[in-house]
């Protein structure tokens, strides 16, 4: 017998932690996902069916985006879509954003459910303000974009 008590065979860390996790209510995971509805709610319709959120892992949100152009449009807004989003889950939930490509038929659902065709892309050259309408993004994202895809465009050699 040690001062102690009993010596034991040693424990692991992460055994010890699960029970005083348990022990005290705090052992329930986190949802790791986020669902459409919060996600279009945050980044508006334009957006959510072009890029969908997978999985919410350690504060970072995986998103498929429809491609490289919307990829670098959303990675230059980043802060603004963080802001956003994180006054829908509450403060610090989203850490940062991880962007990924989607593909073939991946975005078909939020596309209906944001009231798009799942072809987005028009087959030939069309002036936007003629047939947007009342599908354009909302001003202070808008402007949000621009400023971004503006700054992205100053810093290319």
């Amino acid at each position: 017998m040690t001062r102690f008590g009993l010596r034991r065979r040693g424990e692991k860390l992460c055994g010890i932690l699960r029970r005083a996790l348990e022990e005290n209510g705090m052992a329930r995971r986190l949802p790791r996902r986020v669902s459409p509805e919060v996600w279009e709610s945050a980044v508006g319709r334009q957006i959510a069916a072009r890029a969908q959120p997978t999985v919410l892992s350690g504060g970072t949100l995986h998103l498929l985006v429809q491609d490289h152009r919307w990829r670098d449009q959303l990675d230059a807004a980043r802060a603004i879509l963080l802001e956003r989003l994180n006054g829908k889950l509450g403060k610090g939930a989203v850490r940062a954003l991880q962007f990924g490509l989607a593909h073939q038929g991946a975005l078909d659902q939020a596309r209906r459910r944001a009231g798009f065709s799942r072809q987005l892309t028009p087959t030939h050259a069309v002036e936007p303000s003629g047939v947007l309408g009342a599908e354009q993004l909302e001003p202070a994202l808008r402007d949000g974009l621009l400023r971004a895809a503006e700054a992205a465009r100053r810093r290319r050699p």
